[in-house]
């Protein structure tokens, strides 16, 4: 392990910016961080899409969560919610007796819906869906399987959605090119409800950078809340509420105004 700590880095890259010696010097120490820590969240780069992103990571190393070891992360979120959830168990508590079929967009291994029936009353004929990549989606049926966990089902057919009641996408969205609008407006019927949280949102720009996850590298889509939101009321959903998580932000070295101090959710219904 590098004696470098990574947010002490990113402080000190902060403070060299008018030592353009040191600058480059830390910028380096940062790049060798970003290439070996797996303990750490990090971002790094500026990119104009995906693809481009996902050629800057370091060479051998994994890129998605579409691989084994990603497949095994957030087993702790299986019992343990945290304060970003409550705004997500809030709106679903409230809308729980309109809604018989979920459909959860980048649920991984169906984290949320083991650890929110630790604290919601799901209807015995309730539907729980996954979407997530296809080493995830074998991951996530075998604990279900082994778990005995009734209803709750894995895909990775993005038109899954179509006819279910609630669509929930927390912490995917920046993982997608595709804006939500777009995902939505594909669907045969769309669903009235919808539920997003833990997004990357910006007020300028979008942009992509990449991600070290620790068992992976990720593109990073930061798309910009404006368009995201115009474009759902464009398809005739209406904004019922929005929220930002605070304790959750996207630091960028050398650039504070790309880096997100937070993140956001948001809970929109369909106008009939």
């Amino acid at each position: 392990m590098s004696p470098y700590v990574p947010h002490k880095v990113l402080s000190m890259i902060r403070s060299a910016r008018r030592v353009p010696a040191f600058e480059a010097f830390l910028r380096a120490r940062y790049e060798q961080e970003f290439a070996t820590t797996r303990d750490a969240n990090l971002f790094r780069g500026i990119f104009g899409s995906a693809a481009e992103a996902a050629a800057s990571a370091p060479t051998g190393c994994t890129v998605g969560y579409d691989h084994p070891d990603p497949a095994s992360l957030y087993r702790e979120r299986l019992v343990q919610v945290y304060p970003t959830d409550y705004p997500v168990l809030y709106w679903l508590a409230r809308i729980l007796g309109e809604v018989r079929t979920v459909f959860d967009l980048g649920g991984h291994v169906g984290v949320a819906r083991y650890a929110y029936e630790r604290y919601l009353d799901f209807p015995a004929d309730l539907r729980w869906q996954v979407c997530d990549v296809p080493a995830v989606v074998e991951a996530g049926a075998k604990l279900a399987l082994e778990k005995g966990c009734r209803g709750l089902t894995f895909t990775a057919d993005r038109g899954a959605a179509s006819g279910a009641d609630l669509y929930h996408a927390a912490g995917v969205l920046q993982y997608l090119e595709e804006p939500l609008a777009d995902l939505l407006a594909a669907l045969e019927k769309k669903p009235r409800h919808v539920l997003i949280n833990l997004c990357a949102f910006t007020d300028r720009e979008p942009f992509v950078t990449l991600q070290n996850i620790g068992a992976a590298y990720c593109p990073y889509v930061i798309h910009r809340k404006a368009d995201v939101f115009g474009g759902m009321e464009k398809l005739g959903y209406r904004l019922v509420d929005e929220w930002t998580n605070p304790g959750k932000s996207c630091t960028l070295p050398l650039d504070d105004e790309r880096s997100l101090p937070h993140y956001t959710g948001a809970c929109f219904v369909r106008v009939d």
